[in-house]
């Protein structure tokens, strides 16, 4: 199944520079300007910066990376009953950059209203799980099914002239 992951410009853009580049800068790295990270997720030259600075950015876009990826493991997951042709819903793609950016916040998100949406998620990827598999499908979107018979009793050759 193939999932468009969201970039790190995507996040920027839909939550905000700042608060993406505050949640991806971590202690013991000095605070960078939110233009400074968008430039580098953009591929801009970087030539007028500071070598620290584009350090802490080439870093923070690493742990942005790691947690677009954790989000997809996590979607990915729950859509393992889904068969390799068959697409996911339309709101998985818009959700993936939710459950991204809860995965860049850390713990710092504990009791916020971005944990309540991204437990929403989790509960909306929960019930496509179990429709799924309701439907009869197991892991990886194979069923499973196999018809199986006893074998012939009687043939031609065993009846004989009957």
């Amino acid at each position: 199944m193939n999932i468009a992951l969201p970039s790190a410009v995507q996040l920027m853009h839909r939550f905000g520079e700042e608060e993406i580049t505050v949640a991806a800068v971590k202690a013991p790295r000095a605070p960078i300007e939110s233009s400074l990270l968008l430039a580098a997720a953009e591929g801009k030259p970087m030539d007028d910066w500071n070598p620290e600075d584009i350090e802490t950015a080439v870093d923070a876009l690493a742990r942005i990376a790691d947690a677009i990826s954790r989000a997809r493991s996590e979607v990915s997951f729950y859509l393992r009953f889904r068969k390799e042709s068959e697409d996911a819903p339309e709101w998985v793609k818009d959700d993936l950059p939710e459950l991204a950016r809860y995965h860049l916040q850390g713990t710092a998100v504990e009791e916020s209203a971005m944990r309540l949406r991204y437990r929403d998620i989790i509960k909306r990827l929960e019930k496509l799980a179990t429709e799924d598999e309701a439907r009869g499908a197991s892991e990886s979107g194979d069923s499973g099914l196999q018809i199986a018979h006893p074998p012939r009793l009687f043939t031609r050759k065993s009846l004989g002239r009957l």
